[in-house]
């Protein structure tokens, strides 16, 4: 999750997930599920701002980038089952420079070609439309973030803390 200021970083949250895992693994299912319900106003949200329609007129044809895969073809229930909120497990990619870095603990992803592009689209002629329609990047996710932010901020806060105090790490945000 971002704010203003950038990521919350929370040193140990993965690791007292992890934790919390070996010792009950129900508990730390039951901490997804309390996450999901937290951010579950940004995702209703967010699912205001998606365009039942296609977005742009071009994007009710069918097209296929050079691997073949469908870039665009709008489909609202398929672009509105990619919008979904996560706890990640222990991922790490590769970062610039050979650095290796973890990913987010808690989120809210919004996936697929065609939600990428709408969200996100900030060159050329494709984005000069959406913006003329529907606004600069990000046009759903971040919207819906901010106009739950303190309610959501102020709750991921206590559970993280309450996962911490479960683990016994002091670390708090």
């Amino acid at each position: 999750m971002t704010s203003e200021l950038g990521p919350i970083e929370v040193v140990g949250l993965k690791d007292a997930l992890a934790q919390l895992n070996k010792i009950d693994k129900k508990l730390r299912r039951q901490i997804t599920t309390d996450f999901k319900a937290i951010v579950d106003p940004v995702l209703v949200e967010a699912r205001r701002n998606i365009p039942y329609d296609a977005p742009l007129s071009g994007m009710e044809r069918s097209w296929t980038g050079k691997s073949g895969a469908e870039l665009m073809k709008w489909d609202a229930k398929k672009v509105n089952k990619n919008l979904k909120a996560f706890t990640s497990g222990k991922k790490i990619r590769d970062a610039p420079g050979g650095f290796r870095q973890n990913l987010a603990t808690f989120g809210i992803r919004w996936g697929g070609p065609q939600a990428t592009l709408f969200d996100m689209a900030r060159k050329g002629n494709l984005s000069q439309s959406l913006q003329a329609k529907y606004g600069p990047p990000s046009r759903v996710i971040w919207r819906a973030y901010e106009a739950q932010k303190d309610l959501v901020d102020k709750e991921v806060r206590d559970l993280v803390n309450r996962v911490m105090k479960m683990t016994g790490n002091n670390g708090r945000i």
